[in-house]
């Protein structure tokens, strides 16, 4: 018998490439366990104990939040829960420009500081206790946390949540996420949480290892490639077009980005700017617009779409790390971009990509990025035994998020 599954990941983003991991990772959760055992949550939102200043301060964090989660499951069992699962299907909201959540963020944004001062005195709100229903119906809590695992207070409520999970008897798995945690006490909370998981499963080398410094056993650590390259978008024709995008987090420089430009059009290319975070890239992208006259995709509805657009490309310059899976994902070739620490980094490994991913944090990056543009000009890369051999091969490992499910 199929387990009962409740899934944890983003429901509602600005990022296109957050939309397509959390819909590819709950697509494949739906081929393990079938549309009958599963109901997908977003982030735990209406749950209020816990004090994310007082957690850093902290010299006790493991007590502090074993102490947020026993007061938080003595209110709920006085509530007497409901443990009577109900399957529900979520899928990710894209938000645009023209979306009504963005409408009154302005104001949303002056309140929060003020609810929240309001809302400290309060363990959960109603509609957190369903929640704790759906939980507590399950066999297991899995959370796809993908980039968002270190040190903030997304990340220590859903540390809460997962331990309140765990106390009720609930077993936890993480999948599909890198590992970027810094602190001491949030290497403590980790170790304390991931360490009573029955799995975690994560992107790349670099997550693995801070995982086994923070203490958890070897075993219960799986590598899978990102589920986001398992998109499957109708492909366009090819053209002599290349997408570029950049990022505010690297050594960007508008002035000194013509060396990379001009190169681009002595191949006679046509150059747009693209990027899976319009919202977040829209200054970059007037600079480069203004500065050297290139193009721009109107406004993209999904991520399906999206890798459906990029397909037409002739190649996919990024520092956006989902613009790169999800250019592989229509077989389009990428020059990666390392703008996110080291992410970038092990997901491309996790995919053997034989093109390496240049530092854009080092002075000189650009001098490097226009080596690998005459590379990929002149066929130096084998694409076609890349796209037809190596990543159909790679895709097959993406199924270990969700496999070891069989184990339990």
């Amino acid at each position: 018998m199929a387990n009962k599954i409740f899934l944890v990941t983003k429901l509602g983003t600005t990022n296109i490439g957050n939309q397509a991991l959390s819909n590819e990772i709950i697509n494949l959760f739906i081929s393990q366990v079938g549309e009958n055992n599963i109901i997908v949550g977003g982030r735990p939102l209406g749950l209020l104990l816990y004090d994310f200043k007082k957690m850093q301060k902290s010299d006790k964090p493991v007590e502090l939040l074993e102490s947020w989660a026993d007061r938080i499951i003595r209110k709920y069992e006085n509530e007497k829960g409901s443990k009577i699962f109900r399957p529900k299907l979520n899928f990710v909201k894209l938000v645009t420009n023209s979306s009504p959540e963005l409408k009154y963020e302005g104001i949303k944004k002056f309140l929060r500081p003020l609810k929240k001062r309001i809302k400290k005195y309060f363990l959960y709100e109603k509609s957190y206790k369903k929640r704790l229903d759906q939980i507590n119906s399950s066999d297991v809590l899995i959370y796809s946390g993908a980039g968002e695992v270190g040190d903030t207070i997304v990340f220590l409520r859903q540390l809460l949540e997962i331990r309140i999970a765990q106390k009720l008897g609930i077993k936890t798995g993480a999948v599909n996420q890198s590992v970027v945690v810094k602190s001491e006490v949030f290497k403590k909370l980790l170790s304390h949480v991931y360490g009573k998981m029955e799995r975690v499963v994560v992107r790349g080398k670099v997550s693995k290892e801070l995982l086994a410094e923070c203490g958890l056993i070897p075993e219960k650590i799986s590598l899978a490639p990102d589920t986001a390259i398992l998109t499957t978008a109708i492909k366009l024709n090819r053209e002599n077009k290349v997408g570029i995008n950049f990022t505010p987090n690297i050594k960007f420089n508008a002035d000194k980005i013509r060396v990379v430009i001009e190169h681009l059009r002595n191949y006679g290319n046509e150059i747009y700017f693209v990027t899976n975070e319009p919202i977040g890239d829209i200054q970059i992208g007037k600079e480069l617009i203004q500065n050297y006259d290139i193009q721009i995709f109107p406004q993209i509805e999904s991520y399906l779409e999206y890798a459906s657009k990029l397909s037409q490309f002739k190649y996919i310059i990024s520092t956006r790390l989902h613009t790169n899976i999800l250019a592989l994902a229509s077989e389009v070739p990428i020059i990666a971009l390392e703008g996110n620490q080291f992410k970038t980094s092990e997901l491309l490994d996790q995919l053997d990509y034989p093109v390496p991913v240049i530092n854009a944090y080092k002075d000189g990056w650009m001098d490097v990025l226009n080596e690998e543009i005459d590379k990929l000009e002149s066929g130096k890369y084998n694409h076609n035994d890349y796209f037809s051999i190596i990543l159909p091969a790679a895709k097959q490992k993406v199924k270990l998020n969700a496999e070891w499910l069989k184990e339990i």
